[in-house]
């Protein structure tokens, strides 16, 4: 499982009916992923993976962060700051 967070969220003005969420992965040293909420993959469409060449203070990502842009169902009920997994473990 890969473990996120949740840096912002907005209408799509490209894709009506849709919110463009944004999240940032984080460091698996020392973070405790126990416990938190899993994503309906199904319901889900990743837009764009990258590193950050700069600070993109209107999205919530710092230079160097890695992050996503996925398009989601306004019905996600995802907020900001909300700390999130996606993917399947592979035990």
């Amino acid at each position: 499982m890969t473990s996120l967070m949740i840096t912002d969220i907005r209408k799509s003005c490209c894709d009506r009916g849709f919110d463009l969420v944004t999240a940032i992965f984080l460091s698996r040293v020392g973070y405790n992923a126990s416990g938190l909420r899993s994503l309906d993959e199904k319901s889900l469409l990743v837009l764009e993976s990258a590193t950050a060449q700069e600070e993109i203070p209107a999205i919530g990502v710092r230079c160097g962060d890695q992050y996503i842009r996925i398009r989601a169902k306004p019905d996600h009920g995802l907020m900001v700051g909300e700390e999130i997994q996606f993917g399947k473990d592979r035990d």
